[in-house]
């Protein structure tokens, strides 16, 4: 986030170059560790087989993550750098601010605090980082959106355990099945650090939405503790474990077909209806804003992103990822305080994503009720623009 906020400094410049520059910076960090993993293992042919299937399996999912958005590879720097130096005080450092770039850190600074000898004062040391950056944190999230729990949390928080969530827990389980194997094996205090990975693991697969989770961005993360595990810890990783070690390697081939199947959905089908949707549209509102006196429109939108950081307006999230009043509201069905709120904000503009092009029909089904309040029937959109097959933006114009 303050990264983020320098770039309005620029403000001509490219804030998506931007991000991808710092993302092949930071990635520089992994690249060194992997040739250091490369020439750990040069002497021994399996090994250094599963470590080339890891290096390309690591710098392939690297690579698509670094081309979608920079918080990902932020946190998976993070992660390792932590790992790799928690005894110091740069991992003191970045146990600090970790929660900043993705809440669920928290889970990390539990165990931070429990890998240390108890009342110790290393222990009390901990205990103090933690206790500052929570109350920082916590402290930002009530003084911008009147609440303790992070939006986040609250609108991507489910708990689904339909098959192909299943069947990509199983193969995630099966990749880190060497970490997972050692660690309950040689079951030691020490090995406590790689709790948060184990948690993490069923977190992602079961307890969060899939909503933007574009290359499986959550979990890329967590192949931070892979590379960790691979060189810093004290083992022979693959000392008679070989069939964990094949195991893992055709799970990590059968992920890899997943991921090139997001690839060219990012690339044939999200990027350009990323352009013809919610980037023209961005531009659209810009356009119009200018003509209006550079008036800053309130719009209505369920996609908040691109439109409002092209449009420079002020974007209404109906999702309540922005707003904790639409959120709060929305869980708990209390629809006439949802869209009281919603005509509090005296919209310019509302936009709705239609099943069809021809007509008007809901995509999200609470959004019908943003459609029948505003009674939007008795109005023509002025743009219609399309994403993809069945996801279609109305604009309709309120004033």
């Amino acid at each position: 986030m303050l990264i983020q906020s320098v770039f309005f400094v620029f403000k001509d410049s490219d804030h998506v170059i931007l991000n991808k520059i710092i993302g092949i910076i930071l990635s520089l960090i992994f690249i060194y560790e992997l040739k250091l993993l490369i020439d750990k293992n040069i002497c021994n042919k399996f090994s250094l087989i599963f470590i080339s299937l890891f290096t390309f399996f690591f710098s392939f999912w690297l690579a698509l993550n670094i081309s979608h958005g920079l918080e990902t590879v932020l946190y998976a720097v993070c992660i390792f750098l932590f790992l790799k130096y928690k005894n110091t005080n740069v991992g003191s450092f970045i146990i600090l601010i970790l929660p900043f770039i993705r809440p669920e850190a928290i889970i990390l600074s539990i165990f931070y605090i429990i890998d240390s000898k108890f009342f110790s004062k290393e222990f009390f040391k901990r205990i103090l980082i933690v206790t500052i950056s929570s109350v920082i944190y916590l402290t930002y999230v009530n003084y911008f959106y009147s609440i303790m729990t992070p939006l986040p949390f609250l609108l991507k928080n489910t708990a689904n355990f339909n098959l192909t969530k299943v069947r990509n827990f199983i193969t995630i389980v099966i990749i880190f099945l060497p970490i997972i194997s050692y660690t309950f094996k040689n079951f030691s205090k020490k090995s406590i650090i790689y709790f948060p990975l184990f948690f993490f693991i069923v977190y992602y697969s079961f307890f969060i939405d899939e909503v933007m989770n574009m290359f499986d961005r959550y979990r890329f993360p967590l192949i931070g503790y892979y590379l960790y595990f691979l060189l810093y810890e004290d083992t022979k990783v693959f000392k008679n474990n070989y069939l964990v070690i094949t195991f893992s390697a055709f799970a990590i081939l059968f992920y890899c077909n997943s991921l090139i199947d997001q690839k060219n959905y990012y690339k044939y089908s999200y990027s350009p209806g990323m352009i013809n949707g919610p980037i023209f549209l961005g531009k659209y509102f810009k356009k119009e804003s200018s003509i209006a006196n550079n008036k800053k429109f309130n719009i209505i939108n369920c996609d908040a992103g691109a439109i409002a950081y092209f449009s420079e307006c002020n974007l209404y999230d109906d999702f309540g990822l922005n707003n904790a009043t639409l959120l709060l509201a929305k869980k708990q069905n209390n629809w006439s305080i949802y869209l009281e709120y919603l005509k509090k904000t005296d919209p310019d503009y509302i936009i709705l994503i239609s099943l069809y092009e021809d007509k008007y029909e809901e995509y999200l089904d609470f959004e019908k009720r943003i459609y029948d309040f505003f009674l939007l029937k008795n109005k023509k959109p002025v743009v219609i623009r399309k994403f993809e097959d069945n996801y279609y933006y109305f604009v309709y114009k309120i004033k």
